[in-house]
């Protein structure tokens, strides 16, 4: 099992890196329009992104998502996400610690976030599907939970929820009986907030709200739209010869509920939300927050970027912080907490999609929010 995990790690971030598990996106970020402002009274270089997440101040509303340890060859690339995370401050989160639980030497692959981010906010991350038992192992204890936290000295713990990517990968996790009982268990245990990750399949109104009442202070919406996680297991499957299991990831690499919906749907909970999945520029990260995101995550870019140098993290948060100002300026909106006021309109699938779930009166709020203050 030790070997497998740590195996497991680099591939993920192989087949990232090298192959297209892109998910098509049926509903986009282009379907949130701002409404224009031609005289905005805002001067970009004054705009203020400060935010506040879960009792901390974040320079900016980005959060470096998720995204690996577990293997020693990915350690430079968590050294140059965590550089990054402390230079810009931001929030940071490390991939599944799994293999460092069963592997404790593996733990300086996640370690490193803090050593290079002493003041960032750092995101431990577990599986929903470790904390009850499996086929082939127990239930991670409250004690090796509480391990992955201090390892990094974590501010907050995120528990991911990735039942379509444990049926499509090969010696996946399928029981998933029991977890929001034992979530609840674990939210009343632990002393750092818990945060519930979706993992590419999004997040819906009714989810949202049982996550709510298992006690999670935040939730990741991870909705489809960026990388699928099953497209990415089906590559691992392919590789094994392994043809059930790449049918299944096949088959369910466009699954789920598109991030734009997701940030809307699970909103019904009133609970900090983090928007990921498919955010590709700073346009998009002002899309999710004016439709209700507390903060906005990017994974696939930060990785690309991380694994050539910590100057092209750099350069790559420059380039979108720049987007993010001018869509707020454009917007009128010269603070985070004026670009959650602003107007949009919600066109396409989007808004199909949350006409048909009963949403049309959050539709034509949205549309309507500065002329009801005029």
């Amino acid at each position: 099992m030790t070997d497998e995990v740590k195996q497991r790690k680099i591939e993920h971030v192989n087949v990232a890196l090298g192959q297209d598990v892109s998910a098509p996106q049926r509903a986009s970020w282009s379907d949130i329009q701002f409404v224009h402002q031609a005289l905005p009274e805002v001067d970009l270089d004054t705009i203020d992104t400060s935010v506040n997440f879960l009792g901390h101040t974040l320079r900016y509303p980005i959060f470096v998502s998720s995204l690996t340890g577990g293997h020693p060859d990915v350690m430079m690339i968590n050294r140059n996400l965590a550089r990054a995370a402390e230079q810009y401050g931001l929030a940071i989160g490390v991939g599944s610690q799994r293999a460092a639980i069963v592997n404790p030497d593996l733990a300086p692959t996640y370690a490193v976030m803090r050593e290079q981010a002493p003041n960032a906010f750092i995101i431990a991350n577990v599986g929903a599907p470790q904390l009850i038992p499996q086929a082939r192992h127990e239930a991670f204890t409250l004690e090796q939970v509480q391990r992955a936290i201090d390892m990094i000295g974590a501010n907050a713990l995120a528990v991911h929820m990735n039942s379509l990517q444990e049926a499509a990968q090969p010696e996946g996790d399928r029981r998933a009986v029991g977890e929001a009982r034992a979530l609840k268990a674990l939210t009343a245990q632990v002393k750092v907030p818990v945060i519930s990750k979706e993992t590419g399949a999004g997040v819906s109104r009714e989810q949202a709200l049982l996550l709510r009442s298992c006690g999670v202070s935040a939730i990741d919406v991870g909705g489809a739209g960026g990388s699928s996680m099953s497209a990415m297991e089906a590559e691992r499957s392919r590789s094994r010869g392994d043809e059930r299991t790449l049918s299944i990831g096949l088959l369910y690499r466009d699954w789920g509920i598109p991030t734009p919906i997701a940030i809307v749907e699970a909103s019904t909970a009133r609970l900090p939300l983090i928007s990921t999945g498919g955010v590709r520029s700073g346009l998009d990260i002002a899309r999710a927050l004016t439709l209700g995101a507390s903060v906005v995550g990017m994974a696939f870019p930060f990785l690309k970027a991380a694994s050539e140098s910590y100057e092209s993290v750099c350069e790559l948060l420059e380039t979108t912080i720049a987007q993010l100002k001018v869509a707020m300026q454009l917007s009128g909106a010269a603070t985070i907490a004026q670009l959650r006021e602003v107007d949009v309109v919600v066109t396409g699938e989007t808004r199909n999609w949350l006409t048909m779930r009963g949403f049309e009166e959050d539709l034509k709020a949205m549309a309507q929010r500065r002329w009801r203050r005029i």
